[in-house]
This record gives C-alpha cells, sequence and structure tokens, in this order.
C-alpha cells in the first residue's frame, strides 16, 4: 500500500550509505532533489546514480548532501564542480551501453521517480519520460514517486499500479524542459542540406539543441516521415501536426512515433497530451541497434563537437574538458549503418567562438564515434559524403567544408601526417 508524505519526509528517508536512482530528462523529480538539498539531515554519505542532461537538468546529485557522491554518463555545467573535485565518476557509455550497465547492477536502495496522477484504475503512467525508468523499477527495492499533476497519462506511455509505488509525495510543477531555440530560416543552411538528404518515407532520428531543430524546420515539404528517436521536440510536434510526420512507409511501429522522452516547452507537453500515435519506450528499444535497423530506411542525424580528417567524431569534449557525454549518438550511427537504407548524417558549423576555432580538426583526443559509422558530414559550407572513400579522399571532402580561413592549416597537417 502506497504511503503518502511530504517532500521533506521522503528526504529523510535516505540514510547514510544508501544507493539512489534519481529519474532525469524531462522526469526530474525536483520537489523532492529540492527537498534533499534543503535539509540538513537528507542526502548525507548517499551515493547517487542519475543521468541529468546539459541544458535540461539542473541538479548535481553530489552535491545533495555532505559526503554525497554521485555516478553520472553526463557531466553538465552544474555537475562540472563536483566533477573535477572527484565527486561525481563520470562512466563514458551510450544508452546502450547504460542499459547494460543497469542490468549488470545489483540494485538500487531507493528510485526517486516521477508519474502522472492515477487513472481510475489505479494506474500510473510514466508519461513523456520512459526512457530508464521500466528497467530501475524492478532493481530498487523502495520507490520513492513524484505524483505530478502536470505529468500526462498518455496512452502510448508504460503504467505502474499506484500501490506498487511505496511513497508518493503529491506534487504540481512544470516538467523540466526548455524554450524552443530560435532559428533564422534565411540563414538555415545546415537545416537544408540536410533536408536534401533525407528521402520521403525516411524514418529519422534526431538530437537536442539548435542544429537538430533546423534540421526539423527545413523538412516541411518531405512527404510521409517516420520518427523513432530518443526524444521528441516542439519542431518535431509542428512536423506531426501538419502531417509530414505520419509513419505510414515505417517496417515497424507503423503510424507512430516511437520515443523516450519529450524534451522542449509546455506548449510540447500540450500537444502530447492524449495522443495514442506516439509511443514513449524505454532505451532498451528506442536506442536498441538490432531494432533500429528494421526501419530500411533509418536516417540518423546528430550534432557534433568536432570531426577530425579521419572522419572520427567528438560529441562530448571541448579542449579536452568532458561538457557532455555520449547519450545515443553511437546507437543511431550504428543502427543507420545496419539499416539496409540507412544514412548516418553528422552536423556541426565550421567554425566557432566568433569564427576563430575550427571545428574540423587535424586529430582528434577523445574518439566518441569511430570513422567507419559516418556517412555524410554537414556544415554550412556543404556536405561530405565520405562513406567509402580512401583517408585521403575522405579529408579532401572535409576540407572543402572547412571554413574557408583553415583550410590551408587543415591540407599542411594532413600532408605532415601523411609525409610521417
Amino acid at each position: 500500500m502506497t504511503k503518502f508524505i511530504t517532500a521533506k519526509e521522503a528526504a529523510r528517508l535516505l540514510l547514510p550509505g544508501a544507493t539512489v536512482f534519481i529519474q532525469a530528462a524531462n522526469g526530474e523529480p525536483t520537489d523532492l532533489t529540492a527537498a534533499i538539498a534543503e535539509d540538513d539531515q537528507s542526502g548525507h554519505s548517499v551515493h547517487f546514480t542519475a543521468i541529468m542532461l546539459p541544458g535540461v537538468n539542473h541538479t548535481d546529485p553530489a552535491s545533495l548532501g555532505v559526503d554525497a557522491k554521485a555516478i553520472s554518463f553526463f557531466i553538465t555545467p552544474e555537475t562540472s564542480r563536483s566533477f573535477k573535485d572527484g565527486k561525481t565518476s563520470f562512466i563514458p557509455l551510450s544508452y546502450s551501453g547504460i542499459t547494460r550497465y543497469f542490468s549488470d547492477y545489483d540494485g538500487f536502495d531507493f528510485a526517486l521517480i516521477q508519474v502522472s496522477p492515477p487513472d481510475a484504475d489505479g494506474n500510473c503512467s510514466l508519461g513523456s519520460s520512459v526512457d530508464f525508468v521500466p528497467l530501475i523499477l524492478s532493481k530498487s527495492k523502495t520507490l520513492i514517486a513524484e505524483i505530478n499533476e502536470a505529468m500526462p497519462h498518455l496512452p502510448g506511455s508504460p503504467t505502474i499500479l499506484l500501490n506498487s509505488i511505496n511513497y508518493a509525495v503529491k506534487t504540481d510543477h512544470p516538467l523540466a524542459g526548455f524554450a524552443e531555440p530560435a532559428v533564422n530560416e534565411d540563414q538555415n543552411a545546415i537545416g537544408r542540406l540536410v533536408a536534401d538528404l533525407v528521402s520521403d518515407g525516411a524514418t529519422i532520428e534526431t538530437g537536442i539543441g539548435k542544429l537538430p531543430t533546423m534540421v526539423l524546420k527545413a523538412l516541411g515539404s518531405k512527404n510521409d516521415l517516420g520518427v523513432h528517436s530518443g526524444m521528441v521536440s516542439d519542431a518535431m510536434a509542428d512536423l506531426i501536426s501538419s502531417g509530414v510526420i505520419n509513419g505510414t512507409r515505417k517496417n515497424i511501429d507503423t503510424g507512430k512515433v516511437v520515443t523516450g522522452v519529450a524534451l522542449g516547452s509546455t506548449r510540447l507537453h500540450e500537444f502530447i497530451r492524449g495522443r495514442d500515435d506516439i509511443l514513449f519506450r524505454p532505451a532498451s528499444y528506442t536506442h536498441n541497434p538490432d531494432i533500429l535497423k528494421q526501419n530500411d530506411t533509418f536516417v540518423a542525424i546528430n550534432s557534433v563537437i568536432e570531426i577530425d580528417l579521419f572522419g572520427q567524431i567528438n560529441g562530448e569534449t571541448i579542449g579536452g574538458k568532458q561538457v557532455g557525454g555520449q547519450g545515443g549518438l553511437a546507437d543511431f550511427m550504428k543502427g543507420a549503418k545496419l539499416a539496409k537504407y540507412g544514412r548516418s548524417i553528422v552536423v556541426l558549423p565550421a567554425s566557432a567562438a566568433k569564427g576563430t576555432v575550427s571545428k574540423i580538426v587535424p586529430k582528434l583526443d577523445v574518439v566518441t564515434c569511430p570513422r567507419s559509422d559516418v556517412d555524410y558530414v554537414v556544415t554550412e559550407h556543404g556536405v561530405a559524403d565520405i562513406r567509402y572513400k580512401n583517408p585521403d579522399d575522405r579529408t579532401a571532402s572535409l576540407i572543402d567544408i572547412a571554413a574557408p580561413e583553415f583550410r590551408d592549416e587543415l591540407k599542411a597537417a594532413w600532408k605532415t601526417w601523411r609525409s610521417d
């Protein structure tokens, strides 16, 4: 039987030495994490595990209590200090790797999650934030849930019986998210170039941020697109509304959008409420290359931080500093490579820091994805098709789409490498 308590009472259940999973993305139970942080009797020497997303989640689990520690699969601006101090342990795994990690893990003493209010049958929905929660439920001794009025009870999302929740805290607060990135259509060269690589009927995946939004904004003239992605966004909702995304040509989950979480504005959360054509599924399904490849025309479209002249991808560090994590990048790229007519597309601006830094570099220090998984690279200067090219030819293609002021420098670097 569920016991209803306050957030402060829930926080004090976490005794020293306890292992605690905290749900993240738009399902972060922020009243619970705030209560732990504000109560000087809570969180002491607790070992937290969470998948806090940069730009979405602003909690540093390692700072929730004296001598608390955390395991993380992303580094965010909020967790960078505890990571530097050794209180947060970063594990570089993709989402499919995290799924395996949790499957092999002995289990948690507590799981802090967020669900919708129960329906007439006593079922709470995981709503628009599923990803790892179904797996965690079977791995946790004690379940503490925020029952949030703002979390929608969705027809296409897994449910959990209210009676299987040990402790519940009634809440009503906005879901974690962010405003839709502004996109200047007149300057959307990258979006238009990527749109030319996406055929009618393709099943697409996109990530988070301005560049994926630019791509989605440029797909308005396409027909019968499908979606199998880690997330849905405001821009994706617009394409569903217009009929561009309808999934009618998908090989599996035909007519359905498949995703793990909804990340965006309050408008997005209102849009998905009550829809039965959007299926929220765990990461074991959304990020499984063996599932992804079943959609013959699966197209993975992801923004990255850097690419080197070998075609290797960095999606998680800047200047040698960890600023993110692998996320689903490697999983979706692998799925696209395995699909019959799949395409793996990476997008990035040619330069950064007001044109003083090239995003195409001679050689990476940290490699998130191998060169063998990259098909197309797109910057505002063009498209490099490097699928079946030898190192010299793929280097030439990449230099052609680099910022012009760095091309001679890149050519010289490649010439030096070839002569060594």
